[in-house]
């Protein structure tokens, strides 16, 4: 049963009219206007109550608040009411009836009226269950750990989350509008992204593993998820992207293999060194040759030594290096190691030339600078070791290249670094290298290594302020 208000002329209107209604309904026959299911009125009170009518109406939208208005047959008054195409939504009445009122057609009228209330009551109670789980979905997508990124069918960002701003740099006013590939780091080609582009036009997940490159010009690695959005016809609509940043752990990983590789494969090797000599040496007691042999243990022994200690230095190095949180301007740096490196190899000669203005480095970088420019004098078998150190600003990033006339760096220790991964058969052997890539892509760098008969050019980029 549905209240319906009768807001009718005279006691005697509203008796004879509640006594109709009461059988199907519950009539409210009260003066002061009140909120109900559906309100009848006349010609005559209409003006006393229309802007109540309308203030309820405007309150309820988009609920159906049904108004049946009833005019007397031949009735000279008139109630101005805007045509109903012209009218702006809700309208105020939205039936008339005719007195002396057939009983048949009111309520074939007001069951009309009431069937449409009750569907737009669901569709209401319908849109706040949705607009409530899309609150809640929304809230979870804002504080998600993950970058989440929203795009169109054309690859236009529609949507970012408050990590994706963290992790790339770019504000959603930035990104919005734009493609992903404003995070395009140039270490994919573009037949990758044809095929990503391919398989999720084709209503498939994506997921793999990229280099992209923030804002600020620092490369980082992430685990991204592309998946298509569709409707219930299958249509794309969109796509949704997840990001988890990895670069601390690829980085990580690196490490634990490097450092496992060294102690067990050199190690290992070595020990089999020993072990054998040693062998030789118990046959051998008070022969001259025993001496060789056991100056041979010594440096194998030596070796292991050193290689254990390099390890030790450059692990507490690298754990120096990476909770250190301040900033170095560049010159000055290349500066203090070229002024270090000069009293510790006096025959040495260090040129430092720069062509741009002063720029302000991370200062985890520093130590990498420094093995990199060191080992251009350690391992040089020239007469004169030379390093050249030449530093260029592009906007964002700056390359140092370090170039020196000595031998060159193998072109296995070359490889290993351009993979970035060891492999069984062919590895470095060892850590300076590894301990200057690591430090120089923590802070979103790139090492490139170039080698021929003229010595090494090393060219390190990397982020500045």
């Amino acid at each position: 049963m549905a209240d319906i208000q009768l807001l009718l002329a005279g006691d005697g209107n509203r008796e004879a009219l509640a006594s109709v209604v009461a059988e199907h309904h519950t009539p409210l026959t009260d003066d002061e206007f009140r909120e109900a299911d559906l309100h009848i009125v006349d010609e005559s009170s209409f003006p006393k109550y229309r802007a109540a009518i309308e203030a309820y109406k405007q309150r309820a939208d988009p609920v159906f608040c049904p108004v049946i208005l009833v005019r007397r047959e031949g009735s000279k008054a008139r109630v101005d009411l805007p045509d109903i195409d012209a009218a702006e939504q809700p309208l105020v009445v939205n039936d008339i009836v005719t007195a002396p009122i057939d009983t048949q057609a009111l309520f074939r009228t007001i069951v009309n009226l009431l069937a449409r209330r009750r569907h737009t009551e669901d569709l209401v109670e319908d849109l706040r269950e949705q607009n409530s789980e899309l609150r809640r979905f929304r809230n979870a997508v804002e504080h998600a750990g993950h970058a989440i990124l929203i795009t169109d069918t054309n690859g236009v960002i529609e949507y970012v989350n408050p990590a994706f701003e963290e992790l790339t740099g770019f504000s959603a006013d930035e990104a919005i509008g734009r493609t992903p590939r404003i995070l395009k780091s140039g270490e994919q080609g573009e037949q990758f992204y044809e095929r990503l582009w391919d398989t999720i036009c084709r209503g498939e997940v994506w997921t793999s593993e990229i280099v992209n490159e923030r804002k600020s010009g620092e490369r980082f690695i992430i685990n991204q998820t592309i998946a298509p959005i569709q409707d219930a016809d299958g249509t794309i609509q969109g796509f949704v992207g997840m990001q988890d940043e990895i670069t601390g752990r690829r980085l990580r990983e690196q490490q634990l293999t490097v450092f496992h590789r060294i102690l067990r494969h050199n190690l290992r090797n070595n020990g089999t060194t020993i072990s054998g000599r040693a062998d030789i040496l118990s046959e051998l007691v008070e022969d001259d040759d025993a001496l060789d042999h056991l100056e041979t243990i010594k440096t194998n022994v030596q070796s292991l030594l050193d290689i254990s200690e390099k390890a030790h230095h450059v692990q507490e190095l690298l754990a120096d290096s990476l909770t250190d949180d301040v900033e170095r301007e560049l010159e000055a740096v290349l500066s203090d190691i070229t002024d270090g490196l000069a009293a510790a190899y006096p025959d040495a000669e260090f040129v430092v030339e720069s062509d741009s203005e002063p720029s302000t480095i991370d200062a985890k970088v520093v130590p990498a600078l420094q093995e990199l420019i060191e080992n251009g004098i350690k391992h040089s078998d020239a007469s004169a070791p030379r390093v050249d150190v030449r530093t260029e600003r592009h906007g964002s990033t700056a390359t140092v290249t370090i170039a020196d006339n000595g031998p060159g760096v193998p072109d296995q220790e070359r490889r290993v670094i351009e993979a970035a991964e060891e492999k069984p058969l062919e590895h470095g052997s060892g850590l300076g290298l590894w301990f200057a890539y690591w430090l120089i892509s923590y802070v979103g760098g790139d090492i490139d290594i170039q080698t021929d008969g003229d010595g090494t050019r090393i060219a390190v980029t990397i982020p500045v302020r």
